[in-house]
């Protein structure tokens, strides 16, 4: 090696150790870009979990509230087939009471004439 090849040697070298310095900056602050945004996505990841959490127990809630409401009406509702046999008991309460009516009209018919 001669004595004109020595400072562009170490010229060389401190060009080289530099860009090795810029390039290990340049990846530890994009290692720190990447944490963060990671830490940003756990945060984020947290809420909607509570929140789908806080959902969950709410649409539970409801569910229940519904399940009683429907319990309430299947006891209290009056089926069809209910519905027909009232029916027919009240025309047979009318038809007895519409004959009764008859009679007493035919009663007093007959002893006015």
């Amino acid at each position: 090696m001669s004595e004109e090849e020595a400072p562009n040697l170490a010229l060389s070298l401190a060009e080289l150790r530099r860009l090795v310095e810029v390039g290990f900056e340049r990846t530890n602050g994009s290692t720190a870009l990447i944490l963060q945004r990671l830490d940003q996505v756990d945060d984020r990841h947290n809420e909607l979990a509570k929140r789908v959490e806080q959902d969950r127990a709410a649409a539970d809630a409801r569910y229940v509230a519904l399940e009683a409401r429907l319990d309430v009406v299947e006891r209290e509702a009056v089926t069809r087939t209910q519905l027909t046999e009232r029916t027919r008991q009240i025309i047979a309460v009318v038809t007895v009471l519409v004959a009764v009516a008859g009679a007493v009209i035919a009663l007093i018919q007959l002893t006015r004439g």
